[in-house]
């Protein structure tokens, strides 16, 4: 037997079709599983006419909508790939990504228009563009007209099978130019029953989906795993704190997945205490790890649940877990692996190739994160000598630093392209973060290291403060020194106070992207 995305779907319409599959008040959507099985029948249909077929990419500049939904269960049922991507991004962004996943098609709504348009100007091998809302232009398509036009019945696609690929997700750019990762349908199958493992999902879950669609984080973790299980999803267009605790409240939410910047912004919301929440049992989260002054705020203040998962786009992405009951005793730890997946903590080679998986690191000896598991990628897109390189000797090369304790524990340290070199001391700019997010003035903080003649590189704190705050660089140097959990060589020398940190939908931090803003301050 063969499972695909596709299947699953069906199988949840099969047993739940008159339960509410699909909550999306921005147009005022409650779909069954019927019912959104239908339009996703319709859609694949009229894909179908204007000559989609198995292979071929269908991307998505969407926000977080119904019509997202539609159209990556529409691509998975006729076996083209699916291609979300960042509805953040700019024209050059949107074009490099759609030329280099060679788009047949774009569908899009009316609030991104001008980017697809500057992007479409500067030269694209799309066929047809699909708009979603009711402004389309004479020579696009209209997403709803289409719907009409397809046939509520679809008959299956017999030759897409598990091993076909399901999805094309372009890396979150954290260091640089997006890759284009490619996955099986039978990849993220099997994901879906981890993510049900880990979180309990089941049928009477009420989702609610704040972070973006097109990550991997939100789309593989919660919304696509609900589906599957045969739960309710209720779906914001984007993340706003008011929008998100009312919702909660009105919907019945019991489970959600949000980036820690997320939660903290939440936790700082005028409204958090006001509203009803009680009915959310468990909120997961990823993206990067919680700080453990935040694991106490939030467990302080709510009775929710908290489950930390770790993971790449490249791996589905979970690969760690940090379970409830773990997360104050082992708060800053990304947990252990999940289950069906090996891994192992082994010496970055100091010529620069890949790491060797047989080359084990002792407890509390810092290396490289390497992961075997059934959700790993196929392969990056027309990137050959990168796939060998993150899949060398058959194991994911993270590119993460990190070490077991004595629990067999993981413990992130850093990017190994994040490490900062200061007077021959290594130094990880996440030890240093964790630190100052303890100041009870400092929203968020990230930390570089800037080139220096002396020294090699100096620690410089990136710092967003709280509403109100007026402390200055010194205060927090002061601060840290009283604390006395940081040795001294480990002490920005430098602080830049910022209104914001630059980030990905996910909530990462890109520190290449701050390190370049730097630059134009002139501070490197």
């Amino acid at each position: 037997m063969t499972l695909t995305v596709g299947h699953l779907m069906e199988w949840s319409v099969e047993n739940y079709p008159n339960k509410v599959a699909l909550v999306y008040e921005r147009k005022n959507q409650r779909w069954t599983y019927e019912d959104l099985n239908r339009k996703v029948n319709q859609f694949a249909t009229s894909l179908k006419k204007i000559g989609v077929g198995k292979g071929d990419v269908v991307s998505t500049f969407l926000y977080n909508t119904s019509e997202f939904v539609i159209t990556l269960f529409a691509s998975a049922k006729l076996g083209a790939v699916f291609n979300p991507i960042n509805y953040r991004l700019t024209s050059h962004e949107l074009n490099y990504i759609l030329n280099d996943a060679r788009s047949k098609v774009i569908v899009y709504e009316d609030i991104v228009t001008d980017t697809v348009n500057k992007a479409k100007e500067l030269g694209t091998n799309v066929e047809h563009c699909i708009q979603v809302d009711q402004n389309t232009l004479s020579q696009e398509l209209n997403f709803y007209s289409l719907l009409e036009q397809g046939s509520e019945t679809l008959l299956w696609e017999d030759h897409v099978t598990e091993n076909d690929l399901y999805i094309m997700m372009y890396t979150s750019g954290t260091t640089g130019r997006p890759k284009g990762v490619l996955h099986r349908h039978r990849d993220m199958v099997h994901h879906n029953f981890l993510m049900m493992q880990c979180m309990g999902l089941t049928k009477d879950d009420i989702g609610l989906s704040i972070a973006p669609l097109n990550h991997t984080a939100e789309l593989h973790t919660s919304f696509l795993p609900r589906v599957h299980v045969g739960a309710t999803n209720v779906i914001l267009h984007s993340f706003n704190p008011k929008e998100v605790l009312e919702t909660i409240e009105k919907e019945h939410i019991t489970h959600m997945f949000a980036a820690p910047t997320m939660v903290n912004i939440l936790l700082n919301d005028d409204n958090f205490d006001k509203v009803d929440i009680s009915s959310l049992r468990l909120l997961g989260y990823g993206g990067a790890s919680m700080a453990p002054v935040l694991i106490r705020e939030f467990e302080r203040r709510t009775s929710v649940d908290l489950v930390q998962m770790y993971g790449t786009t490249e791996m589905g992405p979970v690969m760690l877990v940090l379970f409830a009951d773990e997360q104050l005793k082992k708060a800053g730890s990304a947990g252990k692996a999940i289950m069906t997946h090996k891994i192992r903590i082994c010496r970055p080679k100091d010529d620069g190739s890949p790491t060797h998986p047989d080359d084990q690191c002792e407890v509390g000896e810092i290396g490289e994160i390497l992961l075997q598991g059934p959700c790993m990628m196929k392969e990056y897109y027309n990137r050959q000598d990168a796939t060998e390189k993150a899949l060398a000797y058959e194991w994911y090369h993270t590119g993460d630093m990190g070490s077991y304790d004595e629990d067999g524990y993981i413990w992130i340290n850093d990017r190994m392209d994040h490490m900062i070199n200061s007077g021959a001391e290594n130094i990880y700019p996440r030890e240093v973060e964790d630190r100052l997010l303890e100041h009870p003035d400092v929203l968020e903080v990230a930390v570089v290291g800037q080139p220096d003649e002396r020294w090699g590189e100096i620690v410089v704190g990136c710092v967003v403060l709280k509403q109100g705050s007026r402390i200055t660089s010194e205060h927090l140097d002061q601060y840290l020194i009283n604390e006395g959990k940081l040795a001294k060589y480990k002490r920005p020398r430098k602080y830049k106070i910022l209104e914001s940190l630059p980030k990905t939908p996910s909530g990462k931090i890109q520190k290449f992207i701050l390190e370049k803003k730097l630059q134009e301050m002139g501070e490197y």
